[in-house]
């Protein structure tokens, strides 16, 4: 007995062995990230893109003890930090999104701030 065919939606959505390594996509994204503003206006603008009706943004200058840390090559992520909050509900939809790095699908919401990139 034959098997019955894939619709054609499910073919665009099969795996195809195709795999990514995250560490390696995550360090070339961050290399390839602009410097300066670019970071806070990304941050205001996913918090406008989500709903947020408030964004709180902390420059935390503190810097931690090293000595109880896993590797020490850690040390030097110890302090000072930027400390991002806003007032939205992370959805699945969310962490979903963020799970595709470089997939973006918010050029196909007209309503998103971030469809501009």
């Amino acid at each position: 007995m034959a098997s019955p065919s894939p619709s054609p939606e499910s073919m665009f959505l099969e795996d195809f062995g195709q795999k990514v390594d995250l560490t390696r996509r995550i360090r070339e994204v961050l290399l390839n990230y602009p410097e300066g503003t670019t970071v806070l206006k990304e941050l205001i603008q996913n918090a406008d893109d989500a709903g947020a009706t408030t964004v709180r943004l902390c420059l935390d200058r503190r810097s931690h003890a090293s000595h109880s840390l896993l590797s020490d090559s850690l040390a030097q992520w110890q302090g000072p930090s930027l400390l991002a909050f806003n007032d939205a509900v992370f959805t699945e939809d969310d962490f979903l999104s963020i799970s595709r790095i470089g997939g973006s699908s918010k050029h196909t919401q007209a309503w998103k701030t971030g469809r501009f990139g």
